[in-house]
């Protein structure tokens, strides 16, 4: 998430740093808008992930449970 939200800050400030600066992980002398942007990303990032994931772990689970396709080779999954 650290990358991806440095990446949205630079497009969002529209800042025109180099590629080559990305590979530092940092911008380098950030205002204070880049700061709060990256706090942003970065922690809103890591709950969208945390809330989305759920879900789509269960989805192969649940698809495998209608379908009956558990049944059909023998196996179920378990899911709590």
């Amino acid at each position: 998430m650290h990358g991806i939200a440095i990446r949205l800050v630079a497009r969002i400030t529209d800042t025109g740093l180099s590629r080559a600066l990305f590979a530092q992980g940092y911008i380098p002398a950030p205002t204070d808008e880049q700061q709060h942007l990256f706090t942003f990303f970065s922690v809103g990032g890591i709950v969208v992930i945390t809330l989305v994931a759920p879900a789509w772990l269960r989805s192969p689970a649940r698809s495998a449970r209608t379908s009956g396709a558990g049944d059909r080779h023998g196996t179920r999954i378990y899911t709590p």
